[in-house]
This record gives C-alpha cells, sequence and structure tokens, in this order.
C-alpha cells in the first residue's frame, strides 16, 4: 500500500476568515495539484481524518485550555479567552474551533501511527501548527499537532526528533520538550530579532536533562539558499545524526520561500526542497507535517515537491495543464530564477549565519560526541 495522505475538505473549516493570512483554500490546492500529477493513488494513498481523542490532546495542552477552546467553538466570545491567546488578529475565534482543531490534530497522530503500524512516511499537510503552547493559542495555531505527533511516536521509539524549516521559530514545540531528552527539537528560522515569535536564539538549548537537545539556527533576513543549506548542512544536521532518532517528525512550513508576504529569507523552492532530502536519506520513519505558507503560487508546488522528495516519485517541472488553479500563476514546480538581493544585505546575512553555526557548534557539537 503506498503511504497514507491524510486529507478531506473537512479540514477547510479550520478557517479563521476571509482577511486571515493563513488561507485553508492552499490545502486543497496542494490535494488538486498532486492529483493531476497522478500522484494520489499511486504514490500516496488519501486517508481520512479523525478528531484527536480528548484525553491524547490533553498529554499536550491543559485541560483548562482545552475546555476554553470547547466553550468557543460556537464562534462567539467568550469572558476570559484573551488569557488564553484568543481574540485578536492571529487567533480569532470562529464557529467550529474545537472541531476543525481536534482534526487537523488528529491527523497528526494517525500520521504518527501509520509509523507504529510500519510505514515509514506520511503525511498531514494540514498540520505543522507549532506555535501553540501548552495553555495558550500563537501564531495562528490553536493545537500543537506536531508535539502530539512527537509523543504519539514516543510509544514505540526511544528517540524522537523533530525537525522544522518553517521561517519562523518553532517556539510551542521546544517549550513542551525543553526538558525532555527524548525528543530533539531543531528549528531553522529567522531571528527573533527581526520576526515573530520574536525567539530562537542559539542559547536556548534546553534545560534540566533537556539541555542540549534544543537545537536553534536562526537568520538574518535576505538569506539565500547557499547559506542556509550550508548552515543547515554544518550546524543542524550532524546534530540530528548523532541524536539518532528511531523516527523524525518534519515540519515543512513554506513560509522561507522569498514570495511570501509574511518573512524577509529569500529561498527557492529547490533550496528549500533540499533539506527535506537531506532527511529523506536519514532512512528513518518520517512524520510529515505541513505549516505556514501565505503565498498560494509557491505552497502547493513546495509541498508537492516535498511529497515527490519523500515517496521518491520523479514529477515533471511543468504543471499540467489540467490544474484547476493555474489562474493564481503556478507553471513550475520549481523557480526558474533567483531572488533579486543587494550585495550588502547577501554580505550580512551570510556572516549572520556563518555566525549561528559558530555558535552552535560551541555550545552543543561536544555535548553530542561532535567536533569541529
Amino acid at each position: 500500500m503506498p503511504p497514507p495522505f491524510f486529507y478531506s475538505d473537512a479540514l477547510l473549516r479550520y478557517d479563521m476568515g476571509p482577511q486571515h493570512p493563513l488561507r485553508p483554500v492552499r490545502l486543497r490546492m496542494t490535494r488538486d495539484l498532486l492529483d493531476c500529477y497522478g500522484v494520489l493513488g499511486s504514490a500516496i494513498e488519501v486517508a481520512a481524518p479523525e478528531m484527536l481523542d480528548w484525553e491524547e490532546a490533553a498529554e499536550t495542552h491543559s485541560r483548562d485550555y482545552l475546555e476554553m477552546v470547547n466553550t468557543l467553538d460556537g464562534g462567539e466570545p467568550v469572558r476570559g479567552m484573551q488569557r488564553y491567546g484568543f481574540g485578536g488578529g492571529d487567533n480569532p475565534i470562529f464557529e467550529g474551533i474545537y472541531g476543525a482543531s481536534l482534526l487537523y490534530a488528529g491527523a497528526s497522530a494517525q500520521a504518527a501511527q501509520a509509523l507504529l503500524d510500519g510505514d515509514q512516511v506520511a503525511f498531514n499537510i494540514s498540520g505543522g501548527l507549532h506555535h501553540a503552547h501548552h495553555d495558550r493559542a500563537a501564531g495562528f495555531c490553536v493545537l500543537n499537532d506536531c508535539a502530539v505527533a512527537a509523543r504519539r511516536l514516543r510509544r514505540k521509539f526511544a528517540r524522537v526528533a523533530y525537525v522544522d524549516i518553517d521561517v519562523h521559530h518553532g517556539d510551542g514545540v521546544q517549550e513542551l520538550f525543553y526538558s525532555d531528552p527524548t525528543v530533539l527539537t531543531i528549528s531553522l528560522h529567522e531571528s527573533g530579532r527581526t520576526l515573530f515569535p520574536g525567539t530562537g536564539f542559539v542559547e536556548e538549548i534546553g534545560e534540566g536533562a533537556g539541555e542540549g537537545f534544543s537545537v536553534n539556527v536562526p537568520f538574518a533576513p535576505y538569506t539565500t539558499d547557499a547559506a542556509w543549506l550550508e548552515a543547515w548542512r554544518a550546524a543542524a544536521l550532524p546534530l540530528l545524526r548523532a541524536f539518532d532518532p528511531g523516527a523524525i517528525v518534519l515540519q515543512m512550513g513554506t513560509d522561507a520561500h522569498e514570495l511570501d508576504p509574511l518573512a524577509h529569507v529569500c529561498l527557492t523552492a529547490h533550496g528549500w526542497l533540499e533539506a527535506v532530502k537531506d532527511v529523506r536519506d536519514l532512512g528513518k520513519p518520517i512524520v510529515a507535517l505541513g505549516g505556514g505558507g501565505y503565498n498560494l503560487t509557491t505552497v502547493p508546488r513546495m509541498w508537492t515537491l516535498a511529497v515527490a522528495a519523500l515517496t521518491r516519485t520523479d514529477l515533471p517541472d511543468a504543471i499540467p495543464a489540467s490544474y484547476p488553479h493555474r489562474r493564481v500563476g503556478l507553471t513550475t514546480l520549481t523557480d526558474h530564477a533567483a531572488p533579486q538581493v543587494g550585495a550588502r544585505e547577501l554580505d550580512t546575512a551570510r556572516r549572520f549565519a556563518a555566525n549561528s553555526v559558530a555558535e552552535v557548534k560551541e555550545l552543543l557539537f561536544a555535548r553530542h560526541g561532535l567536533t569541529e
């Protein structure tokens, strides 16, 4: 059987409104692109998502918080909801918020279960909502499905790695495992000095028993493929190999692309994809999640590229003529022009990345038995 790709149009109900940057249509656009390429039913098999069980949700989130989300399901404001992160522009409430959140989180738990049952890869592009905290919504994220998937994997695997290539720091996941040496969290992201959530500095390495098991590689605005990949391969990938996890949760946010409107890093689709391939080539079972991505000309093709890479499927670069969303400007899977970055900005970004690498090595390599 092909590996499972958890999807149904019910996932589009996680909808924070027409003015919100997290547009659920990007999920349908990705599913349709995979279908037009003939990937569905051959390289992957669509599987129906199911809502996460309350008790499993409570392994990651406080019961008070889950009760508040449940209370907000009618879409009406409730006294005290601001304390739980709701009501602002980032996290507006909407009718059905509780069920919609449990559904995308449940799909990530199912993807993790697929690995426990023997699959080598499983997908939930509706997941990857890495900013949700133990008792607070943040950054468009209500439930932290990434942490849910990692905890489910821990039922079988002694060590689990979480790798996050979203342009925003995976702060919620880091926080939830900050003192846990069995889960290595790695985040590559634009520096918190210039981007939400304002965290993810190299010195955030964990605490207590988990000290040394949080890895952060921050980047400056205008970082391009070469510096990003060099830092990934010089600093983060060696630590991932040394940790030798039994399974990996891969958060594949596409918002580090140069065209994304919410950040300032300037990757290409194929540069970003190299990190996905590096994770694949470790030969570990992978739960592949979605994440950020707010430009509709980049998200579907980058996730399609990732699905193809993780299933070792060759796809032609030209978007099929049958694709129903071509009007938004999708013509090829990969980019055919390099980002236009000034020499000064490029040099600054390269220096920043090199400093991040040096700091990661100084703080973490010896702890994991690595040398320069």
